[in-house]
């Protein structure tokens, strides 16, 4: 099932994944078969920065640290995959 589908149907079945990203990260990583404790779970809702601010973070740093030239053409050409793949949605 592709992500998207998943994350429907999450949010159209629990208001507190619409309410929380967090928790809802959480409810997609169970169903892709990573299973949390419930202390793992508590940490990660109440300590743990989301993967999107980690990755914020990097992508403001990445003119200081920039990565290697062969992830950064991996990540242009999934860009272009990503922007043809999902235009006709974008552009409405």
């Amino acid at each position: 099932m592709k992500t998207l589908n998943v994350v429907e149907q999450l949010l159209s079945g629990r208001q507190d994944f619409r309410d929380s990203d967090k928790k809802l990260i959480i409810a997609v990583w169970h169903l892709q078969g990573l299973h949390l404790t419930d202390e793992q779970r508590t940490t990660l809702l109440e300590k743990c920065a989301t993967p999107e601010t980690i990755t914020r973070a990097r992508r403001a740093l990445k003119h200081k640290y920039p990565a290697s030239e062969a992830v950064d053409n991996a990540r242009y050409s999934r860009f272009k995959e990503y922007r043809e793949k999902y235009q006709s949605i974008l552009s409405v």
